[in-house]
């Protein structure tokens, strides 16, 4: 039996883009807790995962591999964060190597199911061009938002 990617169902959203530009903006501590608190909310029932999804099943489904590279995604950008000056390369590097852990998290689940081969079909191929908006779009978005409190911090104004 041939699955169709309707079947294995893993919805294309912008939540990877937020759950790594917030530890890098933020801190890792800071950002870490925030994107606890959101899967904590998901698993608890808050409709806030892809589709309106929640509960126990996100994490069991196909997506919930997903799910748990958020997390170490999003250590990962706030680490970078922490060790390196605030510049755009630093930016970039976070969002990719976040990325990359999300997918790498993602396939893994995945490939449980379905095999390492049909993992990488149906849960990174079709990830790869969103993938690249969104690090790039994160990239820039979260170095201008930690350079701007960077300098209200230096005016005290932040």
């Amino acid at each position: 039996m041939e699955l169709s990617i309707m079947e294995v169902n893993i919805p294309i959203t912008g939540q990877s883009f937020g759950v790594l530009l917030v530890p890098y903006v933020l801190g890792t501590k800071e950002g870490m807790i925030t994107i606890l608190l959101y899967l904590i909310l998901g698993l608890l029932g808050m409709p806030i995962f892809a589709e309106g999804s929640s509960g126990w099943a996100s994490f069991t489904s196909n997506s919930g591999g997903y799910l748990v590279g958020f997390l170490v995604g999003g250590m990962f950008s706030g680490c970078v964060s922490g060790k390196f000056e605030n510049t755009i390369w630093a930016s970039l590097s976070a969002m990719f190597f976040g990325t990359f852990l999300i997918l790498l998290f993602g396939v893994l689940k995945l490939s449980l199911t379905l095999g390492l081969s049909k993992a990488i079909v149906y849960g990174f191929n079709p990830f790869i061009v969103g993938g690249v908006i969104k690090i790039l779009l994160g990239g820039i978005v979260g170095w201008w938002l930690k350079e701007r409190m960077l300098l209200s911090e230096e005016k005290g104004t932040y």
